[in-house]
């Protein structure tokens, strides 16, 4: 991914338009096209934004003290297969004539879920579909980092919180050596 982003919404909406609109016009090969638009979007600072967590990972997670590391097998899947998304992106061209149309398809698809490696590599997309929902709210949880998300002491409290509402035991949150905050459910 790339480590030039756009932080001004407004901005970021109208350069993603003017470049998939220039994109559009190129006369190579769809595939490079399609290389293109997924570089583009990496200007995006919270593209492959997280919306849920299926209950795999969220066991994964509380047998790691609900922490993040390094081999657990956590993914970040998509909810809409990406290049399959860019080919459509590509025929509707003619559909999409202005940044917020553009940007609301765009937005609308740039969604993951954090699931388990086996749940990502799955063709059962229903899995993806049933998982827990993560709120869009002021701690701008899992943000985007590269390839990967952001998890702290937030994320930590947030998915503590999940799993003693939805996990298959309940856990005692002193022995993961953190403070539980009021549930934001």
């Amino acid at each position: 991914m790339s480590k030039y982003h756009i932080h001004d919404s407004n901005k970021l909406k109208e350069v993603l338009f003017h470049d998939y609109i220039l994109i559009t016009k190129m006369q190579t090969l769809e595939t490079n096209k399609i290389k293109l638009l997924s570089n583009l979007f990496s200007i995006n600072p919270n593209s492959w934004r997280v919306v849920g967590i299926t209950h795999a990972a969220l066991e994964i997670f509380r047998e790691h003290e609900f922490q993040k590391r390094s081999g657990m097998r956590i993914n970040r899947s998509h909810l809409t297969q990406r290049f399959g998304f860019y080919h459509k992106l590509l025929e509707m061209k003619a559909e999409i004539n202005d940044p917020d149309t553009f940007w609301n398809l765009y937005h609308d698809h740039d969604i993951t879920v954090l699931a388990s490696s086996s749940e990502n590599m799955s063709k059962d997309i229903s899995v993806l579909n049933n998982a827990y929902p993560i709120p869009r709210d002021e701690r701008n949880l899992f943000q985007t980092a590269g390839y990967a998300w952001k998890h702290k002491e937030e994320e930590e409290r947030f998915l503590i919180e999940l799993y003693a509402k939805h996990g298959t035991k309940k856990i005692d949150i002193s022995s993961v050596g953190r403070t539980c905050y009021s549930s934001p459910f």
